[in-house]
This record gives structure tokens, C-alpha cells and sequence, in this order.
């Protein structure tokens, strides 16, 4: 049997929760996944669902073919006695787009109306200040100041009873708006990720396809998720206490038992200092675990990275080291992430400001790594023989590491950015289970390089053949966009130009086992 516990040097030891023993992971790839079996699981829920929600959408479809909007499923499970709590971030400017800022009592239906009802209770976000210093000398000190405008509670979660005396937790980044609703086909025609109410041609244009992921747990480590929406719940800054009560926690250790034959799983955090009482240091965990993993790397590992950013200095440094140490490194990033949106626009001033255009040149142009993003082609319904071709956002925070004798992965709500990294509040999980790491990973690949999975579990095993076949692809794929021609896979140079997403006269198809529904 392969190894299922990493080296305790891997773990976080500064962080709110220790590794757990004898848990269960299920890696759920893409929306309609992750989502689906959250429906599933809330429909099962017969004492409790509790919810940690940074965007977030009262309209959000989860099965979109079955027309049930999440909010609706939790007033009816409500109803059916289950307690049902949110917290949710209230931003700075309550006009951020796909947010649910705080509403007052009775602007929602069905929520902080009185017994009976969901209670929800928003959570204002923290900044951060503090000096910032290279681990290797690769820039000169320099003063952070984030402001609390900048501040998100990022973290995206789900814990319910599963309906048999158990209890499930979900942790992801997939937000609750139905943009970030999608397939492993990534298909740019696909009207399931158009809200209910927009024009279908029109949304398709204006929001490319989506990747990401969530993690389904079973097992001790549920436990902290749980704790970790106490302590928010609890402690949120905007409590409506006339109509919401103080949370304590519904099951105790015994209804969350080890599983057979489980793995060790760690709950990582971030979390600004002076937020919760009881951690006035705040929690670093996530960061903590990056670099313990990144500082063991070196000839014959391999590290998969995928981020919606890339601007956290610690990490790209080490990230560097382990390069020079021989490690081969694949880092999947969006090309242009947040583009045309305020924070966006906030994200490339604190790029700058951290002198990251400085530091990447350290990693963009070793012989190491390869820094790619996604695009996604199909053929062009209106004119044979032409394709649509789109850049596909990546959403996902994931890396995994395959050292020569131990593998270990870690993902969740947490970016490669100062903001994720230092004050916004985060979850990540972490595990180590050789074999299902390596089966996720191959499926992963096989749908990105549009290849067999015997192909990349053999690349998986040669890291120096997998940085080529990446780097290789990249090349004849953008070659193929620049000529019109249809791409072989889906992996492109991080720096490539999509063309805009032009719909205009094609009639939308309906997807498979679907129905129309925008």
C-alpha cells in the first residue's frame, strides 16, 4: 500500500489546527461536480447546513437542468427543521459585483425573519500592515499597507449532517454565481453558466469558461471546518443579534469518527490579525504549508501548480530555489485574472507596488519552469471548417508536489498573492494520498493536454518529459490559434492573446440531457 502520510516537515506547525488521521477525500473537478453533490448533500442535511460565502449569487443554479436556486433549497430545508446559518462578507463598496452585502433583516426572503428561519450574519474584512522581507534576497525590504477596502473573507465552505449521523464538509474555490458554473468540456457555447435572465449570447460573450475545484471531507478534519464557521459566525462584526443567536456546534467529536483505511488531512487558514479573539496573531497556514512543501524540492520532484494569480514574493522565491535545485515546475495561471473589473484593477497596483515585475523574470524564463494558462477551441457553428476559440479562467488554487519518495497536495480559496497569502481570509485543505493524487492528477492533465490518462500517469512519473510536453504543446497550440487552425490540446504560453468571444447569429445549442434554461 502507498504511503498516506507525508513528512511531518510539510505540515504547518503555526497554524489554528493540527494534521488530522483517518479522513476521506473526494476531489471534485468543476462546477457541475462540486455542485452537484452539494445539492445532494443539502438535500440530505436533516439537522444542519452552515455555510461560509465571500461571492455569492441569490440566483445561483446548482443543477441548472433542474431550475433549483440554492437559496431556495436552503429556505426549504429550513422549513423542514434543519437550522441553517451563513456568515457572508460584507465588502467595503456594497455594490461589488457578485456579492450579497448585508441586506438588513427581511430583504431576503426567508432570511433573519425570526424563529424558524435561516440566520445569517455578515463578516466586514480586516487589512494588514507590516514590514515584508525577501527569504533570499531577491528584492530589498519593503512596507505593506493594505487597507481594509482590500480586505475579502474569501473562504468558501459547506458543513452539514449527511442525514445518517454523519457529517461532510465541503472546501473549494467555485463561488455561488453561476459564471463560475462549469464543465471539464469547458464549452464556450455552454448556457448553463448564464444567469437566469440574461441575454444567453450576451453573457457567453462577456465571461469566458471557468476551472476550479472543491474538496468533499470526511473524517476528523471536518471537524475544523466546522470550528473555523463558529468562530467566524461568532465573531462577525455585523451580527444582527435581535434575530440571529451565537452559534455553538451542533455535533460533538464522536459523530465525526476517522475513516477506515483514511488519509492525514491539515485545514489550512489565513486569517488577518486582530479578527477573532482567539487567534490575535491571526493564522498564516496556508503560506506556512507552501513554503515547508516548496523548500523540499529538488532534483527528480515535480510541482503542479494552478492559480488565479501568481504575486506572493516568498513563494515565487522559493519557487525559484527549487528550480535551481533541479525540480521541474508546471504552473497553470490565468492570463489576465479579474481583467476590467475594480479588483482587478487593485490587484495590478499592489503587483506593482511589490515590485513583481522585478521578480518574475526569476521564474519565467528558467529553464524549469513553464508558466501556461488554458484556452479552450470548438468548432464554429456558423461556418464550417472555423473555430471559437476562448481563453478559460482559472479560478483553482491547487499544487501538488511528487517528490521521489512522497507526494502532497494542498488547494481551497487561497491565491499565490500577497492578499490570499497575508490577510484575507482563507481555507485550504492539505493531504498526502500518494495514489489519488496521482489519479487526479492524470485526469486533470488528460483533459487539459486533450490526451490519453496512460499517457500523462507516464508523464507524471518523468517529470523532465512532462515540463517538454507542456512547453511543447504550448508552442503548436498557439502557433494553431495565430493560423485559425483547431489547437490539439488546450495549453497555451501565459502571455497569449485570446481573441474576443464574437456570438453573434449562432443559435445556442441545448446541452445534452439539458434544456434550455437562460
Amino acid at each position: 500500500m502507498e504511503d498516506k502520510m507525508a513528512s511531518p516537515m510539510f505540515w504547518a506547525q503555526q497554524g489554528t489546527y493540527p494534521q488530522r488521521q483517518g479522513n476521506e477525500i473526494r476531489i471534485l473537478i468543476d462546477g457541475q461536480a462540486a455542485y452537484s453533490e452539494i445539492a445532494a448533500a443539502f438535500h440530505c442535511a436533516r439537522e444542519f447546513i452552515y455555510l461560509t460565502l465571500s461571492y455569492g449569487n441569490q440566483d445561483f443554479l446548482l443543477v441548472p437542468e433542474s431550475n433549483e436556486k440554492m437559496f431556495d433549497i436552503l429556505r426549504f430545508r429550513q422549513k423542514a427543521g434543519v437550522d441553517v446559518r451563513m456568515v457572508v462578507w460584507q465588502p467595503a463598496a456594497s455594490d461589488t459585483p457578485d456579492t450579497i452585502p448585508d441586506p438588513s433583516p427581511a430583504r431576503i426572503a426567508g432570511v433573519n425573519e425570526g424563529d424558524g428561519s435561516i440566520q445569517a450574519r455578515w463578516d466586514k474584512a480586516k487589512g494588514y500592515s507590516g514590514w515584508y522581507r525577501s527569504p533570499h534576497g531577491h528584492f530589498e525590504p519593503f512596507y505593506l499597507d493594505f487597507p481594509a477596502q482590500l480586505g475579502c473573507h474569501h473562504q468558501k465552505t459547506y458543513i452539514m449532517d449527511d442525514g445518517g449521523g454523519g457529517v461532510v464538509a465541503f472546501v473549494g474555490g467555485i463561488n455561488p454565481v453561476q459564471a463560475y458554473w462549469d464543465t471539464p468540456a469547458h464549452d464556450s457555447l455552454d448556457i448553463r453558466r448564464v444567469a437566469r435572465g440574461k441575454d444567453p449570447l450576451k453573457g457567453l460573450e462577456q465571461t469566458p469558461p471557468l476551472h476550479d475545484i472543491f474538496y468533499r471531507i470526511k473524517g476528523p478534519a471536518v471537524g475544523d471546518v466546522l470550528a473555523n464557521f463558529v468562530e467566524r459566525y461568532n465573531g462577525a462584526s455585523i451580527p444582527h443579534k435581535d434575530v440571529t443567536s451565537d452559534a455553538v456546534s451542533p455535533v460533538t467529536a464522536d459523530r465525526i469518527p476517522q475513516v477506515a483505511n483514511g488519509i492525514e488531512v491539515q485545514v489550512l487558514r489565513t486569517i488577518a490579525p486582530k479578527t477573532y479573539p482567539a487567534i490575535p496573531d491571526g493564522d498564516r497556514s496556508i503560506r506556512e504549508l507552501y513554503l515547508n512543501v516548496l523548500r523540499a524540492t529538488g532534483q527528480g520532484s515535480l510541482v503542479y501548480i494552478e492559480n488565479q494569480y501568481f504575486f506572493d514574493h516568498g513563494i515565487i522565491s522559493e519557487i525559484h530555489e527549487a528550480a535551481e535545485r533541479g525540480a521541474k515546475i508546471i504552473a497553470i495561471l490565468t492570463s489576465k485574472p479579474d481583467e476590467g473589473t475594480l479588483q482587478g484593477q487593485a490587484e495590478s497596483v499592489l503587483e506593482d507596488i511589490a515590485h513583481y515585475r522585478e521578480e518574475l523574470p526569476l521564474v519565467a524564463g528558467h529553464s524549469n519552469v513553464v508558466l501556461l494558462t488554458l484556452g479552450n477551441s470548438r468548432p464554429d457553428p456558423r461556418t464550417p471548417g472555423k473555430t471559437i476559440n476562448s481563453e478559460t479562467y482559472i479560478h483553482s488554487k491547487n499544487m501538488v508536489v511528487f517528490g521521489p519518495d512522497w507526494t502532497i497536495m494542498t488547494g481551497g480559496s487561497g491565491n499565490i498573492a500577497f492578499t490570499s497569502m497575508w490577510f484575507h481570509s482563507e481555507m485550504n485543505v492539505a493531504f498526502s494520498d500518494t495514489t489519488q493524487i496521482k489519479n487526479y492528477t492524470a485526469q486533470l492533465w488528460s483533459e487539459h493536454l486533450q490526451a490519453s490518462v496512460e499517457l500523462t500517469m507516464e508523464l507524471i512519473g518523468k517529470p523532465e518529459d512532462a515540463l517538454s510536453f507542456f512547453k511543447d504543446q504550448a508552442a503548436r497550440n498557439r502557433a494553431a490559434l495565430k493560423d485559425g487552425q483547431m489547437p490539439e490540446g488546450r495549453i497555451y504560453d501565459w502571455n497569449t492573446e485570446f481573441p474576443a468571444r464574437n456570438l453573434d447569429g449562432i443559435d445556442l445549442p441545448v446541452p445534452a440531457g439539458g434544456r434550455r434554461i437562460a
